[in-house]
């Protein structure tokens, strides 16, 4: 438990910096970065020692759930700033209280969860593409904002440039897409060895498919044809509309 609690600490911290950096301008270089990757380091180090504890991830519960795709949606904002070489620490202040808020939901997760490695598959697939996702339709909203105030010529404050935000909503998409593939992939191999079937009619499942079609659309007729800017954002946002509320309000009916 101490790895966790010091990872809340230090995603608190991490967003008071990002705070400062961002909206007071001070000089603080890779600090706010350096505090998020240590929370993620904590993080992760609480998730590996409770399965060398106990046998089992903490994943038994839908804290442990969202606590760990909290933690991915860091995981992959930072592999962004690395891999795409551009500054994309505006989205930090949004990230690290998302890790924060996510991480301190983790605090009662159950540290019980099933040994079969299709569920832990099942269950990291689905935080790397929820995450994934989510991610998408918050570049795609900071889109929308960023051009209303290029339209109105109102260039002060918080600004993004218009094609990177395009492109990491476009790689979110896609990887989102890849890893909810992988998800129904992995929840049917669990489902069969745990209830001898391959489905069934739980509503969890059922809104997963859905989202898989949805989302499988968006990213065929992209690539096929090429979807306005504009269309492909309000598509994205809207899907990660229904993945939050999937993630809130419906439950499966079988565990």
């Amino acid at each position: 438990m101490p790895f966790l609690i010091g990872s809340v600490v230090f995603y608190i911290l991490s967003s008071l910096l990002f705070f400062l950096k961002v909206f007071l301008g001070l000089n603080l270089r890779q600090l706010p970065l350096i505090s998020l990757s240590l929370s993620l380091l904590l993080y992760t180090a609480y998730f590996f020692q409770r399965y060398f504890l106990t046998g089992h991830f903490p994943i038994g519960d839908v804290y442990g759930m969202v606590s760990l795709m909290g933690n991915v949606l860091v995981l992959i904002f930072l592999s962004t700033h690395l891999l795409l070489r551009r500054n994309v620490a505006d989205f930090g202040l949004i990230i690290a209280f998302i890790g924060f808020l996510t991480t301190l939901l983790g605090l009662p997760a159950k540290e019980v969860g099933y040994k079969n490695p299709f569920y832990v598959y099942h269950i990291l697939s689905a935080a790397l593409s929820y995450a994934s996702l989510i991610l998408a339709g918050v570049s795609s909203l900071i889109k929308f904002l960023v051009e209303k105030k290029l339209r109105s010529k109102h260039i002060e404050g918080f600004m993004v440039p218009i094609n990177l935000l395009r492109r990491m909503e476009r790689i979110f998409l896609n990887i989102g897409f890849i890893f909810l593939t992988l998800t129904l992939i992995f929840g049917s191999l669990w489902a069969k060895n745990f209830l001898g079937k391959h489905w069934i009619n739980d509503p969890k499942l059922i809104l997963t498919l859905i989202l898989w079609i949805y989302y499988a659309i968006i990213v065929h007729l992209n690539l096929v044809r090429g979807l306005k800017p504009s269309t492909l954002s309000i598509i994205s946002i809207f899907g990660s509309i229904l993945i939050v509320g999937s993630l809130v309000f419906i439950r499966h009916s079988v565990g």
